[in-house]
């Protein structure tokens, strides 16, 4: 593709293009800061596209360490009673690629919403006999006891080791991990999972690593929840280079600054560690059973 072609695609066509068109919107009702002139907090369409399109070309320069645009196919698996945010945390980030398409399928022949186990319902895309043969990536989230369901349903877990053998890349967070070991994936192999459920990975014949994401061969494991995030810039950066996956970090602000540092087990408060294990401990045993 002709460049002058290609840059006004990355314009108009996805990737930044939407948040560029936010920030373009958003400029004209913010007051401009002491630095700024008249002439500069007020520019016109045609200068505003100038900017973007000289810095869109900037970053196609980086050809060792930027591809902006990309074919890649990633299936992304719902069920009911899946962590929306494992699930929705990395398809912000697939999502930003330019030119990859994301496929939502469903757990069954149909595309009636599907609701996560805090009550968001994601519409799927495809369905299981729609999904793509050949994926570069084919995904897995986590949760309590959808998953834990999950685990016993012998069509879902089929599918996911059909989809597995396909794949460049098999992928899970949080406790889809157990569902990737339910399907024969994680033997041999090192993975992470939540936290609480860490333990009950070497029933699968996996080797389990106290880590925030993991990569052994093709399969990718995140640890809980929004390890997601990790996870996925990680994903992008092996894709599309890690000055890509740094642009979209920076275009999503993810800076964590917790109010709390009481993330994982070793710097939580003892009293709130323990306790959590305590209230978790039935959701691990009815794990334990679907094993």
């Amino acid at each position: 593709m002709e460049r002058r072609q290609f840059t006004k695609l990355a314009l108009l066509g996805g990737g930044l293009a939407p948040f560029l068109s936010g920030c373009s919107s958003l400029a004209k009702t913010q007051a401009p800061n002491a630095r700024q002139t008249t002439a500069s907090a007020h520019l016109s369409k045609a200068e505003a596209e100038k900017i973007s399109r000289n810095a869109h070309e900037k970053l196609m320069g980086l050809r060792d360490d930027f591809k902006m645009h990309g074919e890649e196919h990633i299936a992304m698996l719902l069920y009911p009673g899946f962590a929306a945010l494992d699930l929705v945390g990395p398809q912000y980030l697939f999502a930003a690629m330019m030119g990859a398409k994301i496929y939502l399928i469903s757990p069954a022949n149909d595309l009636k919403p599907v609701t996560s186990g805090e009550g968001l319902a994601i519409v799927p895309t495809h369905t299981l006999s729609e999904c793509p043969e050949a994926l570069d990536i084919f995904f897995v989230p986590g949760g309590a006891n959808g998953t834990v369901e999950a685990m016993k349903n012998a069509q879902l877990i089929d599918f996911i080791a059909s989809k597995a053998a396909v794949s460049n890349y098999v992928a899970s967070v949080c406790t889809g991990s157990l569902l990737l070991g339910k399907a024969g994936l994680l033997k041999g192999k090192k993975a992470t999972s939540h936290w609480t459920t860490l333990e009950l990975l070497p029933k699968f014949g996996a080797i389990p690593v106290k880590q925030r994401v993991v990569w052994d061969g093709k399969l990718i494991t995140g640890g809980g929840v929004t390890a997601g995030i990790d996870f996925g810039l990680q994903v992008v950066a092996a894709l599309r280079g890690k000055t890509y996956a740094q642009t979209i970090q920076l275009e999503a602000e993810y800076d964590p600054a917790p109010p709390y540092d009481s993330g994982s087990p070793e710097k939580a408060d003892p009293f709130v560690r323990d306790n959590l294990k305590g209230i978790m401990t039935p959701l691990v045993e009815n794990f334990r059973r679907a094993i």
